[in-house]
């Protein structure tokens, strides 16, 4: 998801390619044998995640406001985030804590996001932006104190959780400036723009080889 779009685009944006061809690779994994037990529900998001770049494209090249698609899709796509992370883990206590996040997180956003449906949200994607990088920590966290037997670099976790660090991570000073600064010169928001851009393309990249990771495994057992 890209935190700003306030820009008319008239081809269909770069990224948008790159979450289809992930969603391509993610399809090719699930018919290797014992796929990863998140697959259906990672397939399931990024659908959405690409119907909704669709739409929010549609109404962009119409010069119609786009944001309340990305408001309401920030529930869903930091909770499923969420549990997404909280399935790689085994430390009971970060668990627990993660379900706290996931039951109480979407009544924040919705409230917030209610009163201002048409308006870009920043106060629910960056409370969403923390949430999750507290959680990709606790996964880092514990892949270094128990490292377990795979390589990191092929385990399809911890690509994912790269990503999720490395995009939430960025996208905490890059949407949080847009509560703080008003009235911006556009090429302001073109450069937001095209820094989420960039940022996007490389999560679904990282995604991506997650789930190459899972069709060399495979095919090398």
């Amino acid at each position: 998801m890209l935190g700003l779009h306030q820009i008319s685009l008239y081809r269909l944006p770069i990224h948008v390619f790159i979450i289809i061809l992930c969603l391509i690779i993610a399809l090719l994994s699930k018919f290797q044998k014992n796929p990863p037990h998140y697959l259906n529900s990672f397939i399931i998001y990024i659908i959405l995640t690409i119907t909704i770049e669709m739409f929010a494209w549609w109404y962009s090249l119409h010069r119609k406001n786009n944001l309340i698609f990305y408001n309401f899709y920030t529930i869903p796509n930091i909770t499923y985030l969420l549990y997404l992370v909280r399935s790689f883990l085994s430390n009971s206590k970060v668990i627990r804590m993660l379900d706290i996040f996931i039951i109480v997180y979407p009544g924040i956003a919705l409230v917030n996001i209610i009163r201002t449906p048409h308006t870009f949200n920043t106060y629910a994607f960056l409370i969403g932006c923390t949430l999750v990088v507290i959680a990709t920590i606790c996964y880092f966290y514990e892949r270094i104190k128990y490292p377990g037997p795979q390589s990191l670099l092929k385990d399809p976790t911890f690509w994912i959780s790269t990503g999720l660090l490395f995009y939430y991570t960025c996208s905490l000073p890059l949407n949080g400036i847009l509560n703080f600064i008003s009235n911006m010169p556009f090429y302001v928001y073109t450069t937001i723009y095209f820094i989420n851009v960039v940022i996007n393309i490389i999560l679904y990249l990282l995604f991506s080889i997650s789930f190459l990771c899972n069709l060399i495994s495979r095919k090398s057992s």
